[in-house]
């Protein structure tokens, strides 16, 4: 935006760390670019704030064509509060930056001078909600991946700002209309205010955000309807979810032959795509850790789905896939005694976690899709 970006980081921040490895792996003739789920320390969020819209899953065709590789961070910039969805962060970066990393707004230095890259932030509010959030060496507002993690940070940290506000009368209006108001003027344009700006570009913000909400939201919302991740006849359940000799066993296996095609269980947006392990250009063995080849899918409503121990992947981090799309080969890599799949499927998510995993076995059933015993 032309205008100021002078938000007020107030007293006390958070300092979210979000761990998130960047690799490229040679496989055969062909690269996978992956990056991984990794783990994030995330802001609290009180459950007295506004609730969020019913569907969260994002549209990633509407993004633009030459920024689409941006979606797993929009999905993660969108994840760490309930109140922020990946839709929203999409459309405010869409009115932002019309999703230009290199934007530049001029500002004069007593307006917190220019507003930069694809977030536009200014250098003030940077130096407490910036970091180098996908680890490549880069802290800075024109690195489009730090930026719009840290969108997502900040706009959590107004919601919640603006409901203690609400609460203690000094504000009034929707928490997140004010979120979206102090990010454009800052907190102190709000309390200024009492609220959203009566007239001018503030006020007008969250009305333009809000306009361009739907366009980033996938129709139908939800995760749809399932089915099973290989074909029916093709598979044996070797083992279940967190049996007592394997008590950190978060998903199930699904031992087939090598080459058997593994399937989206719903449509979602992959999070990730790639190997985890020391090498995946090879079969694994039971010393070797990690997942091998492996690919996470975000369904959206707080659902995602893990498939490990490919020997090939046809999807990349960033597409949009739909239930029953081809994302892989049945393999053996990384950790991994012979072919199969290692299915999982985690709740309130992403990020995966072993916390948030769930039998796959129940969460199937009550999809109706039944995974043979």
């Amino acid at each position: 935006m032309a205008d100021t970006k002078g938000q007020a980081a107030g007293t006390t921040s958070v300092r979210a760390v979000a761990l998130l490895l960047v690799g490229v792996l040679a496989v055969g003739a062909g690269l996978v670019a992956f990056v991984s789920s990794g783990a994030a320390t995330l802001l609290a969020a009180s459950p007295a704030l506004v609730a969020a819209p019913a569907s969260g899953q994002l549209n990633v065709d509407a993004i633009t064509p030459h920024a689409r590789y941006l979606a797993p961070w929009v999905v993660r910039a969108g994840s760490i509060c309930p109140q922020v969805t990946p839709p929203m962060i999409a459309a405010q970066i869409d009115l932002e930056s019309s999703w230009n990393a290199d934007a530049v707004a001029h500002n004069p230095p007593d307006r917190g001078g220019d507003a930069i890259g694809i977030a536009q932030f200014q250098l003030g509010t940077w130096a407490t909600w910036g970091d180098d959030y996908d680890d490549d060496g880069r802290n800075a507002p024109n690195d489009p991946e730090d930026a719009i993690y840290a969108m997502g940070r900040l706009m959590c940290d107004l919601v919640a700002w603006a409901d203690r506000n609400i609460g203690a009368d000094l504000l009034a209006g929707n928490p997140l209309d004010i979120a979206w108001a102090g990010y454009f003027c800052g907190r102190g344009c709000i309390l200024a205010a009492g609220g959203v700006p009566a007239a001018g570009k503030a006020h007008d913000y969250p009305q333009q955000v809000r306009s361009r909400i739907d366009k980033y939201t996938l129709a139908g919302g939800g995760t749809g309807a399932w089915r099973l991740p290989l074909p029916g006849d093709s598979y044996q359940l070797v083992s279940r979810f967190r049996p007592p000799s394997r008590p950190s066993h978060d998903g199930v296996d699904l031992a087939a032959p090598t080459g058997t095609p593994i399937y989206a269980a719903a449509a979602g947006v992959v999070l990730s795509a790639g190997c985890d392990s020391a090498y995946c250009n090879r079969p694994g063995n039971p010393n070797l850790l990690g997942c091998g080849f492996l690919v996470n899918i975000n369904h959206g409503n707080g659902i995602a789905t893990r498939y490990c121990h490919a020997v090939r992947l046809a999807v990349s981090a960033g597409a949009q896939v739909q239930a029953g799309q081809l994302i892989a080969w049945v393999g053996s890599t990384g950790h991994s005694s012979g072919p199969h799949l290692h299915f999982e499927v985690h709740r309130n998510a992403p990020p995966l976690t072993a916390s948030n995993a769930i039998d796959p076995l129940t969460f199937m059933d009550s999809v109706g899709v039944h995974i043979r015993r």
